[in-house]
């Protein structure tokens, strides 16, 4: 697939983080998929096979982390690069639950796309 076809799935609760991620993705030139929390979203992920995954965590946390998990224990999705981000400071649990990228919020443009450059997208 060549890269400006590549998809980028966005999960996330928070309507202003979508619509940012939904603007960088684009700018970008990948496509965007979207997944709320409350969806499958490991299924999404694996009927879309998308180039990576941007998962937003809250301060909950238990729900994103269970997302995660999923997405990296599932066999068509556990090779898919994921980059979590929160305003929370949860890098150390973000690369331990199996995150390749974590981005702390707010995120700029530059670092989203030295994210994706850095999981090989």
């Amino acid at each position: 697939m060549n890269q400006a076809a590549a998809s980028i799935m966005v999960i996330g609760y928070d309507s202003d983080f979508c619509y940012l991620m939904r603007r960088y993705v684009i700018k970008s030139a990948h496509r965007v998929v979207f997944s709320h929390l409350g969806q499958d979203a490991p299924a999404l992920a694996r009927r879309e096979k998308p180039a990576a995954i941007v998962l937003e965590v809250d301060a909950s946390g238990a729900i994103c982390w269970d997302v995660l998990r999923a997405l990296k224990a599932g066999r068509g999705t556990r090779d898919i690069p994921v980059l979590v981000c929160s305003w929370l400071d949860q890098e150390k649990r973000s690369l331990e639950e199996g995150a390749d990228v974590y981005l702390q919020k707010p995120i700029l443009y530059e670092d989203f796309v030295a994210a994706l450059t850095n999981v090989g997208v």
